[in-house]
């Protein structure tokens, strides 16, 4: 009886000392855990800041001032108006990245590419005049070059990034989403092709899905590329954050080119000379910002938009 007793209270013992170990060590991983996703969300907004700041910089730099024509000054602030309409998703997209691979594969590509436009501008921003002998417009613009600190600090901006975003994306455990919606794989369909015309598609295709000619086209093909990685992202998950993105970025898109049909209504032929030269293709880019935004927008169905 003794010895049972004995047994029964040195087992006991053993069991109270044991949990209180387990729970340190928990709690040691879970302080980890916890430290660490702070730090990498505090990555993530320096990044979005950062590349705001880097873009915007650069719009403004390349779409002040022509570097042959004297255009005017409301041509040139509704131009960099139309530059700007992506923010809200490169801001929606760092916000989401932390736990979306798709997205971090679409922002680091999307930073390369625009590291790439500011360190390669003479080349994103040339024209092979031979190749479209019949648009005397393609003549007179000349290569953009950003100022050296400019260059510098939005290469250093947008290369950061697209490391931090790919070894995010390296890292992170391949989740398997079984849900899909057609309508969202159209759209990022839509926008990588896009993404590609901006890539290698002579001028002045490869001004579009924007207006903004030869100066930023090619340094925009980075947001299709952008664009692409949300719709197909939310082609798997609805996630209101990027959802939310994708809306404001379309519908800002369509108010910058409201404003220009409005201000510009007499001289659009005159100033958008590609756009029109290629009219289906125009078209085109309109709908797919429409039915990005139409998409957005709409109604929820069965968890997935």
């Amino acid at each position: 009886m003794r010895r049972a007793i004995v047994l029964l209270l040195s087992g006991h013992a053993q069991a109270l000392s044991t949990p209180p170990t387990r729970l340190r060590q928990r709690s040691t991983r879970r302080s980890a855990a916890s430290t660490a996703a702070p730090t990498q969300s505090n990555a993530y907004r320096l990044a979005s800041a950062a590349s705001v700041a880097a873009w915007s910089a650069c719009a403004v730099t390349a779409l002040s001032r022509h570097p042959t024509l004297a255009l005017p000054a409301a041509h040139a602030r509704l131009s960099i108006l139309q530059a700007l309409t992506p923010l809200p998703l490169l801001t929606a997209s760092f916000e989401a990245a932390p736990e979306d691979r798709t997205v971090q594969l679409g922002l680091a590509a999307a930073s390369a590419w625009l590291c790439a436009a500011v360190v390669f501008a003479p080349r994103f921003t040339a024209t092979a005049a031979a190749r479209a002998p019949g648009l005397a417009h393609m003549a007179h613009s000349a290569a953009i070059t950003y100022p050296a600190p400019l260059r510098a600090v939005a290469a250093a901006v947008h290369g950061s990034a697209a490391l931090l975003c790919g070894a995010a994306y390296v890292s992170s455990p391949n989740t398997k989403r079984s849900s899909q919606s057609t309508v969202w794989r159209a759209v990022a369909l839509a926008f990588a092709g896009w993404a590609l015309v901006a890539a290698v598609a002579p001028f002045p295709l490869a001004t579009l899905p924007t207006m903004l000619g030869r100066r930023l086209s090619r340094a925009f093909g980075a947001f299709s590329v952008l664009y692409a990685a949300a719709a197909l992202s939310l082609a798997t998950a609805d996630q209101k954050v990027l959802r939310r993105g994708v809306a404001r970025a379309a519908a800002a898109h369509w108010v910058a080119v409201g404003a220009k049909v409005v201000v510009e209504r007499n001289c659009l032929r005159e100033f958008y000379p590609a756009a029109f030269s290629r009219p289906v293709a125009s078209v085109a880019a309109l709908g797919t910002f429409a039915v990005a935004l139409f998409v957005a927008a709409g109604r929820r169905e069965n968890g997935v938009r």
